[in-house]
């Protein structure tokens, strides 16, 4: 992440606004805050989904079923596909 952040927050930088370090606190205080937000929805679905698959034997049955179909045509491009 610093490595990010020291390779992609340079080009939003303008000197000649003056302040360049109230700039870069900005920068990294929105990053973060966006992280936050995307994380934290990202977890909170994902156990509610979590809860869904538990209750619901049907819709775990369903998952599977894709899983498999998707891993299966994958194997089969796989094996049809020339090197």
């Amino acid at each position: 992440m610093i490595l990010f952040n020291v390779s992609f927050l340079p080009q939003f930088v303008n000197p000649d606004l003056g302040h360049v370090r109230e700039q870069f606190l900005l920068l990294g205080v929105t990053i973060t805050a966006m992280g936050v937000l995307v994380d934290g929805s990202v977890g909170l679905l994902s156990g509610k989904l979590a809860s869904l698959l538990r209750r619901s034997r049907r819709v775990a049955r369903g998952l599977d079923y894709f899983s498999g179909t998707v891993f299966t045509g994958l194997a089969v491009r796989l094996a049809v596909t020339p090197e």
